[in-house]
């Protein structure tokens, strides 16, 4: 029996079409280009060779500027029938993209949802959603959220507040080295390892730091060294995947480097800070 890895996200591009200060993907600063289908199937399946996986997320950057988004949704579904997926947006191009939707409900054991960074100008593709499809509402671990009979999920969730990883500007960053345990307890990506490039990592924070750091220059490098992780790849060792799988959904070392609720000075006030790029 394989071990169980109950969730692992990807991100099928890095670009946004918004600016969110405190962006745990480091998508505020521009990027270009996307991950194709086949570029993805390819580690999917190198993977689940050695894990199962019961809950699956598809994320972004800004997930449909991908144009390979039916390719992806349909080839996820293809290789793990029976897992949930999960597709995470911020709802502005899915007018544009409704054939996403309506396959997202075909495909059946999808969960939607948007998270409204720009609330004002969404509210017409929710009113769209809920009328388009038969929902009774449920509750499922704290969040309440609507489902179909096929298990079609979807909610909206409008965050507040934004705890910025790092302390400065990405020019001149560097890691808050706090208590791991403390700083775990803050984090909003607990349960959330990505899996980039074949790799899969603690959270896209940590996952995405070496690529963000050597973008500008590496500065302070021998601060963040020893935060910067290896991960786990589809050729490690069953000890090595073990161990990794023991930590989902608790601290560790690397943990350290993000900040606590202790340090207000990196609370961003979202709403007020998002701008469109």
């Amino acid at each position: 029996m394989k071990p169980v890895l109950p969730f692992v996200e990807t991100m099928i591009t890095q670009s946004c079409n918004l600016s969110c200060v405190g962006c745990t993907n480091y998508s505020d600063i521009k990027h270009s280009g996307y991950v194709t289908w086949a570029e993805g199937k390819a580690h999917l399946e190198s993977w689940l060779q050695r894990i199962d996986i019961p809950d699956f997320g598809i994320m972004g950057g800004e997930p449909l500027i991908n144009p390979q988004v039916c390719d992806w949704l349909k080839g996820v579904r293809k290789l793990m029938p029976d897992s949930q997926i999960r597709f995470t947006t911020n709802g502005l191009l899915l007018e544009k993209h409704w054939d996403i939707v309506d396959l997202m409900y075909e495909l059946g054991n999808v969960s939607l949802k948007i998270t409204a960074h720009t609330p004002d100008r969404l509210q017409n593709v929710v009113n769209r959603v809920f009328d388009s499809y038969d929902w009774k509402p449920i509750n499922e671990y704290g969040i309440d959220r609507y489902i179909t009979k096929n298990n079609f999920r979807f909610h909206v969730k409008t965050p507040n507040v934004f705890l910025k990883t790092y302390c400065g500007t990405y020019n001149d960053m560097m890691p808050h080295n706090n208590n791991p345990v403390q700083a775990f307890e803050s984090c909003i990506q607990q349960t959330c390892p990505l899996l980039y490039k074949g790799i899969i990592y603690k959270c896209s924070t940590s996952g995405l730091l070496a690529e963000t750091l050597e973008r500008f220059g590496n500065p302070n490098y021998e601060h963040w060294r020893k935060y910067i992780p290896k991960g786990i790849s589809a050729f490690s060792s069953n000890q090595d995947i073990q161990d990794f799988i023991k930590n989902f959904g608790k601290p560790n070392r690397i943990c350290a480097q993000c900040p606590t609720k202790e340090n207000t000075q990196q609370m961003i006030s979202h709403l007020d800070t998002v701008t469109f790029k």
